[in-house]
């Protein structure tokens, strides 16, 4: 597995952020534990694709650092909108751990199970098969302050595309072990009219999931 330094590194590169503010937004979810943590060199944490997840979640949906854990905890209590999204979810695609995801899941479990098979699952068995160094193409997008996203996979075999799209399941988040619930409302009326989204490729999906596959090979080694 990667650590906290080279994942973030690899974010900042990726998505063209700054490495400081990328740095902060993982200090700020570390603050509220929804980052593994650990201590340096050797027994350093090993970030997981969730890990990966909540770290993109909170930069595509923070306008600002300090709203990181916030984002991710709204983004996290989503669920699929069937009314704009394909119409088995992401069975069509046939990636396994995407279709396997339970019906009520939210939008950080899709994109965490998103970066494990393009890391060792059966997205990354179809990469690897093909013989033309085939790539999919991935869209995911989310607003910054509403509560709302987009996964979308396409140029899949046999032209199949999936496309899910997230929206709030309920603006109660429920508590972590000693922590009072928080509510937090799906709209911010009070902040002004204009909203901002934020999208990412497969230029930072497929690079992070490598990150994280090259690190596993090398533990094994």
């Amino acid at each position: 597995m990667a650590t906290p330094a080279q994942l973030v590194h690899m974010v900042s590169s990726a998505t063209g952020v700054p490495l400081p503010t990328i740095v902060d937004i993982d200090r700020k979810l570390v603050m509220g534990k929804l980052r593994t943590k650990g201590g340096r060199g050797f027994s350093a944490a090993q970030m997981t694709p969730l890990d990966a997840a909540r770290l993109l979640t909170a930069v595509l949906a923070s306008p600002q650092a300090n709203a990181a854990a916030e984002a991710v905890e709204r983004y996290a209590i989503t669920c699929p909108d069937r009314a704009c999204s394909s119409d088995r979810l992401f069975a069509t695609a046939k990636i396994d751990e995407l279709a396997t995801l339970p019906a009520r899941h939210g939008f950080v479990d899709a994109l965490a199970a998103l970066i494990s098979s393009a890391n060792t699952g059966s997205l990354a068995r179809m990469m690897d098969g093909s013989r033309e160094g085939w790539r999919p193409s991935i869209e995911v997008f989310a607003f910054t302050r509403a509560t709302r996203g987009r996964i979308r996979i396409s140029g899949l075999p046999q032209g199949l595309t999936a496309i899910v799209e997230y929206a709030p399941a309920t603006t109660a988040i429920k508590p972590q072990r000693g922590r009072r619930i928080r509510r937090i409302a799906v709209t911010d009326n009070g902040a002004g009219d204009l909203e901002q989204s934020r999208r990412i490729t497969e230029r930072t999906i497929l690079p992070i999931a490598e990150l994280l596959a090259a690190e596993n090979r090398n533990d094994r080694a």
